[in-house]
C-alpha cells in the first residue's frame, strides 16, 4: 500500500500525498484525492487503490469501536476500547461484533493481553477484503 517510485518520483511529493490521504476522512474527499493523483499522474496504480481504501477502513473500523485495525499478512486485527469498564462493552455494536466472532469461529480469535481486548480476522488478504468484512459486521 503505498506509491510506487514510478508513479510519483519525488520522495517530498509522495511524503505530501501520504500527509494529505492521512487528513482525509470521507469517501468524497478520497474520490477529489484520487482525480488529482490521475490529473497528475495518469492511472493510480493497484498498490495507491489499496492505500485509498485505508480512509474507509479506519472509518468502518472506529465505527466499530475499534481504536486500532491491523492489516498483515492475511490478518486483521481489531483493537477494541481500552477502557475495560467502557459502555461499548454493552452496546449493540459489540453484540453484533461477539456474534460475527461466534458465527465465524474458523476466521475469528478473541483475545485479551495487557488489558488490552482484540479480535484477529484471518483470510484477509486486502484493504477492499477487510472493508467487507468490516461492512459485514
Amino acid at each position: 500500500m503505498y506509491f510506487p517510485d514510478q508513479y510519483v518520483p519525488s520522495d517530498a511529493e509522495r511524503m505530501l500525498l501520504y500527509r494529505e490521504l492521512d487528513g482525509l476522512q470521507t469517501d468524497e474527499q478520497v474520490a477529489a484525492y484520487r482525480t488529482r493523483l490521475i490529473d497528475r499522474f495518469g492511472a493510480v496504480p493497484q498498490e495507491g487503490e489499496e492505500l485509498m481504501r485505508v480512509v474507509s477502513l479506519r472509518r468502518i473500523g472506529k465505527a466499530l469501536g475499534c481504536e486500532k485495525v491491523i492489516l498483515k499478512q492475511q490478518r486483521m486485527t481489531l483493537y477494541f476500547v481500552s477502557n475495560t469498564d467502557s459502555p461499548f462493552y454493552q452496546s449493540e455494536v459489540f453484540d453484533r461484533i461477539i456474534n460475527y466472532a461466534t458465527s465465524n469461529v474458523r476466521r475469528c480469535n478473541l483475545r485479551e493481553q495487557n488489558g488490552k481486548r482484540s479480535m484477529v480476522i484471518t483470510d484477509v488478504p486486502s484493504v477492499e477484503e477487510a472493508i467487507r468484512v468490516l461492512s459485514v459486521i
